[in-house]
């Protein structure tokens, strides 16, 4: 299952958000295929910036976020991955932190401050920030409550692969 979000700025910047339960190889296919036994499927969350080059105003960070919420109220038994990636740079005003922080910080704010302000209790944002060998790496996986034990299946099987080995 793949869904494609497009989100419009004002500015005319645009973007496209991506759900897609295909696989990657960021998740060991043995996870997967035990999550889909429990009933359960992860999609990757996939952000990009199609056109434009504008700071990414907080008008696009609340529709980004009406989108997340909207795939996970239609997919009751679906769990989200996050990779906060450091391909692309930040404002001058956000050089103090390494990229991947950033986005994580950023996408935990969001994800607290939608939640709180629709009263959505039932929703868990894991996060789970690893030391890896040359650099910090930063997922967020996104679950409701009750899928609390699979969500932190995932968090182990990302520390595992990308932290450092002991």
């Amino acid at each position: 299952m793949t869904e494609v979000y497009t989100i419009l700025s004002e500015d005319g910047d645009e973007y496209k958000l991506q759900f897609t339960t295909e696989r990657s190889g960021i998740i060991e296919d043995e996870l997967l295929d035990y999550l889909n036994s429990e009933g359960l499927d992860v999609a990757e969350i996939g952000l990009g910036r199609i056109r434009g080059g504008n700071v990414t105003n907080i008008k696009v960070l609340y529709q980004i976020e009406d989108c997340v919420a909207d795939f996970m109220q239609r997919h009751r038994n679906v769990m989200l991955n996050f990779f906060c990636d450091f391909i692309n740079f930040l404002p001058a005003t956000k050089k103090s932190i390494p990229v991947q922080e950033y986005r994580s910080r950023l996408f935990e704010v969001m994800f607290n401050r939608y939640v709180s302000q629709h009263r959505l209790n039932d929703f868990s944002n894991k996060i789970v920030e690893i030391d890896g060998l040359t650099e910090r790496f930063y997922f967020h996986v996104i679950s409701r409550k009750e899928h609390l034990k699979y969500a932190e299946m995932i968090a182990e099987g990302h520390r595992k692969d990308f932290g450092k080995p002991e």
